[in-house]
């Protein structure tokens, strides 16, 4: 074991000083950048902030690998690569085939940087994934429907969010999952992949929940007696909000914190949780039958 962390530590040493002859120890991510032991051999990840020093970096990595090789030191990998962040996401339209035919998926356009460095993707969400995403968003009218559509259907600030969530979480793998988008500047959105994504917060499982009671048989009356004596439209979500607050409870596992304020709670959700709680509670909102809607017209005005 002691010779092991002496190759290791040998290993950094020899890597950070030639970085440093060729100029390029400032744009080392320390954080990230790491030296390991395996079984085979040594392995290394040097992690750069800016892109525009990857070719610099692997010039170095090629120099330092033939060196421990030619004195018998095994090196199984030696990896190089940048940190990119997503600068802008662009809505192209449905995706195309190299032969022009249309695909069963949208596409994107994505500007990543690192540094100095920019560089484009492509990302094609598929069909199956767009309805998977309506389903979060409880657009079920639209759910099944062979395309995209511009009104009443997921709207392009979310598709963008979306696509920007799935990049971030592609960037954000390094070792042997890392995602090299110069190297592969293609990528698809699947099905699976929003269900990763779009996981339900416990905050938005309790806000759901407050809300399903709020407007539940048994407390629909007082609830809307509540909203009419404010003169608070049922509509207005935010204005509701409040009310959802001694609707809050349910089981707790050990470890959660008890929520008390419905706001606190909509404050801790991201934007697209936020656009699923508004949606889902304006579902819910058209649910209710005609006859209590008609005793109380005002807070259903539109």
């Amino acid at each position: 074991m002691r010779r092991n962390r002496l190759r290791t530590a040998e290993l950094e040493t020899v890597i950070r000083d030639k970085l440093e002859q060729a100029g390029l120890s400032a744009a080392l991510n320390e954080e990230k950048s790491q030296f390991l032991d395996l079984s085979d051999g040594l392995f290394a990840e040097i992690v750069l902030n800016d892109g525009s020093k990857l070719a610099g970096a692997e010039r170095v990595v090629r120099s330092v690998k033939e060196q421990l090789e030619e004195s018998g030191v095994q090196v199984e990998s030696i990896m190089v690569r940048a940190v990119w962040r997503v600068r802008g996401i662009e809505f192209i339209g449905e995706a195309r085939s190299v032969s022009g035919g249309l695909k069963a998926a949208l596409e994107f356009e994505a500007i990543l940087e690192s540094g100095s460095r920019e560089c484009r993707v492509s990302v094609e969400l598929t069909l199956a994934a767009l309805n998977r995403l309506r389903e979060k968003l409880a657009l079920q009218d639209k759910v099944g429907f062979p395309g995209w559509s511009k009104d009443g259907d997921v709207d392009e600030d979310t598709l963008g969010k979306v696509v920007a969530e799935f990049l971030d979480f592609k960037l954000s793998t390094g070792g042997a999952g890392y995602w090299d988008p110069l190297l592969f500047p293609k990528l698809e959105l699947n099905e699976s992949v929003i269900s990763y994504l779009i996981s339900d917060s416990q905050a938005f499982k309790q806000l759901t929940s407050a809300i399903d009671d709020f407007l539940s048989d048994y407390a629909i009356d007082g609830s809307l007696r509540d909203l009419d004596s404010r003169g608070v439209n049922i509509n207005r979500f935010q204005l509701v909000l409040p009310d959802l607050s001694s609707h809050l409870g349910g089981a707790y596992k050990r470890g959660d914190q008890f929520a008390v304020s419905a706001v606190t709670l909509y404050q801790a959700l991201g934007p697209i949780e936020r656009r699923r709680l508004e949606n889902y509670y304006q579902r819910k909102v058209a649910e209710i039958p005609e006859p209590l809607k008609q005793k109380h017209p005002r807070i259903f005005a539109s």
